[in-house]
């Protein structure tokens, strides 16, 4: 895992600071100079930091409003978990593990709740996504989209909160990523295969499509960190 950044460092100070009512949730936050004195920090890494917060739902920027502290629900609570294990360079596995778990229940779910606009949003994306395979294209926000239109088909938006924060969280390791024609057409097989059965309505064959795919792609990155240099391991790769 790439070291942290200054910027990091002072993401995890300042989420401290909230979640020890520092900084109370509701409240604005300091101005940008008092909080560079605060962690003793130039503008650019504050300015990480808070983007970094911003990005997770921990803080909220507007123009000609300010910063503020977000109130938290369960969804929040989950996105600060997220946050702090990842300023904190937590296993990627640990992560990778959870939302196994999740993803292939909401699977199952949106096999048995998604209404039709959202086995519609499901076809799209996983057409964009295939789209984007052909053409050579990045994949990786195409990826996101699919996965959340299988999410957002469970009717929880904690999932959608997972997704959401993960993917945002990891995106620097998840771009930076090596990955070969084989591992691309791989994922996308097992993209249609998810698709498939909950268009269908199987709940089990859903997620045991999404428990494979995610699985597989885990496999398929490990390998490539088996053989990669030191240097290139420490990038975490998207799936596939």
């Amino acid at each position: 895992m790439a070291a942290r950044t200054r910027g990091q460092a002072v993401a995890q100070q300042l989420l401290d600071d909230i979640t020890s009512g520092v900084f109370e949730q509701g409240s604005k936050l300091p101005p940008e100079r008092e909080l560079m004195t605060r962690y003793g920090v130039g503008r650019n890494s504050l300015r990480e930091a808070v983007q970094s917060l911003v990005a997770t739902g921990v803080l909220d920027v507007r123009a000609g409003a300010g910063t503020t502290v977000q109130m938290i629900d369960g969804s929040s609570a989950i996105t600060q978990s997220f946050t702090a294990a990842m300023l904190q360079d937590a296993a990627v596995g640990e992560i990778l593990e959870l939302r196994v778990l999740l993803e292939a229940d909401a699977a199952a779910r949106a096999a048995e709740r998604a209404e039709e606009s959202e086995l519609q949003e499901i076809r799209a994306t996983l057409a964009a996504y295939q789209d984007a395979v052909r053409r050579n294209e990045d994949l990786y926000a195409r990826d996101v989209a699919f996965h959340r239109a299988i999410a957002a088909g469970a009717h929880n938006r904690l999932y959608l909160s997972v997704i959401d924060t993960t993917a945002q969280l990891l995106e620097r390791f998840m771009r930076a990523a090596h990955h070969t024609p084989a591992d691309v057409k791989a994922a996308a097989q097992e993209h249609a295969l998810i698709a498939h059965h909950v268009l269908l309505g199987d709940a089990e064959s859903a997620a045991a499509a999404m428990r494979a795919h995610l699985v597989s792609s885990n496999e398929r990155r490990n390998r490539r960190d088996e053989a990669a240099s030191p240097r290139e391991a420490d990038s975490f790769p998207a799936n596939p």
